[in-house]
């Protein structure tokens, strides 16, 4: 079930309550169609000659592909190629990411929280990016 932030968020962009839903990086992804459409047209039209790890991640992403929609309490049936490819179990962890969300094992995302992360200050100050807290 998505928050009623998001809800209203996913709604607002896509008013008949249909949301994608992808594979990326182990973990499933929920975008609004018009995101997937400008992800699928960057894709095409920007690579020349991807990397093999590039074709890869693609190829991944766009066989993942499903169409849901919202039902009026904010749940989505999540396709059980998804649920395999996300390596769902049981418990899942719906992790807001700016303009889509993500869906995690619980036990996978509680573990990737235990992990200590690198120093990446130095990444986001080349990009000009300050952390508000």
């Amino acid at each position: 079930m998505l928050t009623p932030e998001f809800r209203d968020q996913f709604l607002a962009e896509s008013p008949d309550g249909r949301l994608v839903l992808t594979i990326y990086q182990g973990q499933i992804i929920g975008i609004t169609p018009s995101q997937w459409d400008l992800f699928v047209a960057e894709m095409e039209d920007k690579l020349n000659a991807p990397s093999t790890t590039l074709q890869h991640i693609r190829r991944v992403a766009f066989a993942g592909y499903s169409e849901v929609f919202l039902d009026k309490q904010g749940r989505i049936q999540l396709p059980t190629h998804l649920r395999k490819s996300g390596r769902l179990e049981r418990d899942v962890v719906l992790v807001g990411v700016g303009r889509c969300f993500e869906i995690w094992d619980k036990e996978r995302f509680e573990a990737l929280l235990e992990q200590s992360n690198e120093d990446v200050s130095a990444e986001l100050a080349r990009a000009d990016i300050k952390l508000p807290f």
